[in-house]
């Protein structure tokens, strides 16, 4: 697509061009944790097909992840390319060939970073969580000690804010120390770590900010909280996990301990 300007001065129709390059972007971005999201749910179902010994169903699920992380990272380079394009858009008498454009400079990204989906984190937690069904404890053939992959709920440091006590996966907004990996409520652990400071203010030598966890030693401060994509998607796969777990507990309780196991009417699990 060509969209051409006049020499003399911009039109309405030049202005709502970068407006519509920020809201492609916004959907793209959108797009892209969807598809984030489709891993973890795929992981998920393939321990549960695992347990179930339906090996062709692992397969199928493994050659989907390998597809899902393709197309993601060709859709995250046309995002960083789409960005790029947002931010140095210039209007000029010239056309511009917008698909041109962006399909140069991801072609010059995916040269810059080529991608083996196979080495892909993604994909090694994938093996890994369908390896452990069977196999806890065990380290996978050929896998180093150091190559070893922390699956995203052994990741997480806890699993409510020390602070305002709210569950990880109802924080809206949720940060990381990293140097201790406990997670909290911004707002709450930001105004904690505030308050410190007003009290200790006019002490000869400050004491610290600790972590608020439970017997945690190391120090907290604003500038070591961070939200990254890894995070987001560990609480989300907590939660799913959370909820898998849950719906397990309600079937297990639908049949009473009887000699005709009798399914429970829908109203006694209110």
């Amino acid at each position: 697509m060509a969209i051409r300007h006049g020499p003399a001065m911009a039109t309405p129709g030049m202005d709502r061009v970068p407006s519509a390059m920020r809201n492609l972007l916004g959907n793209t971005k959108g797009i892209i944790q969807d598809l984030d999201s489709s891993v973890l749910l795929t992981k998920i179902v393939a321990e549960d097909l695992e347990k179930g010994n339906d090996a062709e169903s692992v397969k199928e699920l493994e050659q989907a992840t390998l597809d899902i992380i393709k197309f993601t990272n060709k859709l995250r380079n046309h995002s960083f390319a789409l960005e790029a394009l947002t931010t140095t858009y210039q209007p000029s008498a010239e056309g511009t060939n917008f698909k041109r454009v962006l399909k140069d400079h991801m072609k010059e990204l995916e040269s810059q970073s080529p991608i083996d989906p196979e080495k892909h984190q993604f994909f090694k937690q994938f093996k890994e969580a369908v390896w452990k069904v069977h196999h806890a404890g065990e380290p996978m053939p050929g896998q180093e000690q150091d190559d070893i992959v922390m699956l995203g709920t052994q990741a997480l440091a806890n699993f409510a804010c020390p602070i305002s006590g709210k569950p990880v996966d109802h924080i809206t907004d949720p940060v990381r120390s990293q140097l201790c990996r406990h997670i909290y409520d911004n707002e709450a652990v930001v105004n904690y770590i505030r308050a410190h400071a007003v009290r200790t203010r006019k002490n000869i030598r400050p004491v610290p900010c600790r972590c608020a966890a439970a017997g945690c030693p190391k120090v907290l401060t604003e500038e070591i909280l961070v939200c990254d994509e890894s995070l987001k998607l560990e609480i989300q796969e907590y939660a799913l996990r959370q909820k898998g777990s849950n719906m397990d507990t309600v079937a297990d309780c639908t049949y009473l301990e009887e000699d005709d196991d009798t399914p429970l009417k829908a109203h006694n699990l209110r």
